[in-house]
């Protein structure tokens, strides 16, 4: 949202930034604010969790220059300084240039007949103090319009509803409850990755950290199948990592924190919750974490977990690409997914197809994305292990290798 409340009322980001400007006027010394045009950008790079992100970046400016930070009503973004000079403030504009450098924007060949508009504006307010209270004026009216016309569009009906397959209320409803309220420790699942070198015990090197959504529905509502349906899956998955990012930087949870991964989607890590868990925990004392993304989110999704993928990566992540069906490995780009691992679904099929025509097809794509880099999950069997073995695969997870670590087999 852009709007923030207000002795009682809700107040626009541009009615804050023109009362702000107004009251400039016999202060304009050392004010410089700059206008990064986001608007500019494709829409699929204008999303909300694009907003979280670039506040956050910017938020430095806030706490050495007085900043203060407004979201316009199309997407732009204005930082307001004191004290600070344009070199200052430019370091984070190109950071977030960086970040969309993939955007048509930028990445489309230059042409004479093409002049890119200019995706940031400078504005040195001791001089151009008037123009740009002018301009937030103007800003403030836009966004006045732009709400007047959604509101009219919605009374004549012209805006849809959210899409999505209708479910039961009350399931929704008992589920959500059950997750806010649940002691999570009887649905917290820990199971280690384990480095297999020949005749050495397993050796555990990560343990991934996440909550049984299918046991907590059996208990909250038995015979109920949330996978059955793919939206409410997704939304309360969503709930239940909120909680996890809640729960996790807790005195209690926090030593679990290291070496460890936490299974999220690309969903979560777009969200307030996800920025404050990141400024919660500090990576210094738990060491790096990694965060497992399934595959299904690079597919459907690509820009977007590109953009989390750079986001977890500069703020000191690993990040690994899960629930990779086999048959797709030898597809996949590892330039282009750049991830630090992949795990592989183990199937018996795999097995048959690697002792007999896809042996040669599996080993060039171990090889290419590096032997080091494929954990093989979901091992039950000892087949896992051989052909994992075949192929050079070092890394290894599931309930084979549990059995293994305790003694309890091979």
């Amino acid at each position: 949202m852009n709007e923030r409340a207000k002795d009682g009322r809700t107040t626009t980001d541009e009615e804050l930034l023109v009362d702000y400007a107004e009251r400039l006027e016999r202060h304009r010394t050392g004010r410089r604010a700059v206008q990064i045009h986001l608007s500019q950008l494709r829409p699929y790079n204008q999303r909300p969790h694009h907003i979280r992100i670039i506040k956050q970046v910017l938020e430095p400016l806030v706490k050495r220059f007085d900043a203060g930070i407004y979201q316009l009503w199309n997407n732009d973004v204005i930082a307001l300084t004191k004290g600070a000079s344009e070199d200052d403030i430019d370091v984070y504009v190109r950071h977030i240039r960086q970040m969309f450098k993939d955007d048509p924007l930028f990445s489309a060949p230059p042409s004479p007949s093409r002049r890119p508009p200019a995706f940031a504006t400078w504005y040195d307010i001791e001089v151009e103090w008037e123009g740009f209270v002018e301009l937030a004026r103007k800003h403030m009216d836009d966004r006045r319009k732009s709400n007047a016309q959604a509101a009219a569009a919605a009374k004549t009906g012209i805006l849809e509803e959210g899409r999505g397959q209708l479910i039961s209320p009350a399931i929704l409803e008992k589920l959500e409850k059950a997750i806010i309220s649940a002691d999570l420790a009887n649905v917290l699942r820990r199971q280690q990755v384990f480095a297999i070198i020949p005749g050495a015990k397993p050796a555990p090197i990560l343990t991934e950290l996440f909550f049984s959504m299918p046991f907590l529905a059996q208990t909250v509502a038995p015979g109920y199948n949330v996978t059955a349906d793919k939206w409410l899956f997704q939304h309360l998955a969503r709930v239940l990592d909120a909680r996890m990012l809640a729960l996790m930087p807790r005195q209690d949870y926090q030593p679990m924190l290291k070496n460890a991964s936490l299974n999220l989607s690309l969903g979560t890590l777009l969200t307030q919750e996800f920025l404050d868990f990141d400024r919660a925990t500090n990576n210094k004392e738990r060491g790096p974490l990694a965060i497992e993304l399934p595959a299904i989110d690079f597919f459907s999704e690509p820009e977007d977990f590109a953009f989390a993928r750079d986001f977890l990566r500069e703020r000191g992540y690993k990040i690994i690409l899960d629930q990779v069906k086999y048959q797709l490995l030898p597809q996949l780009d590892r330039d282009q997914l750049n991830v630090d691992l992949i795990k592989v679904i183990w199937t018996p099929a795999l097995y048959d197809d690697c002792t007999t025509t896809q042996e040669e097809r599996m080993q060039a794509a171990v090889d290419r994305f590096g032997r080091e880099r494929i954990i093989l999950c979901r091992v039950d069997s000892e087949q896992g292990l051989e052909i994992g073995g075949k192929l050079g695969i070092s890394l290894y997870q599931g309930r084979l290798l549990d059995a293994m670590a305790q003694g309890k087999a091979g």
